[in-house]
């Protein structure tokens, strides 16, 4: 019987090979299980398998506040740039 099943199963498995069933019955079934390719390595799965989700904006550490003041230093910076490149540039 379980030869049987290891035949269909290489049959099912391998529709484009033309081998007689004859042969397929007369291989022992571990060798049918040796060569089957699974779509996963045995054993447990590497670090770092699975990675986070990535952090949405309710779960970020950084609140509005510090953003908002990140944005509004960044401006004043700018425009601090801007008026000494004015200056720097302006008529004697």
């Amino acid at each position: 019987m379980i030869a049987k099943s290891a035949a269909s199963m290489a049959a099912r498995q391998m529709p484009l090979v033309r081998v007689s069933p004859a042969v397929l019955r007369t291989l022992p079934s571990q060798v049918l299980v040796a060569r089957r390719a699974y779509a996963t390595p045995s054993g447990p799965p590497p670090k770092n398998f699975r990675l986070r989700p990535p952090v949405t904006w309710d779960q970020e550490k950084e609140g509005t506040v510090e953003k908002l003041g990140k944005y509004f230093l960044m401006t004043e910076m700018l425009r601090g740039m801007y008026v000494l490149i004015e200056q720097f540039f302006r008529p004697p």
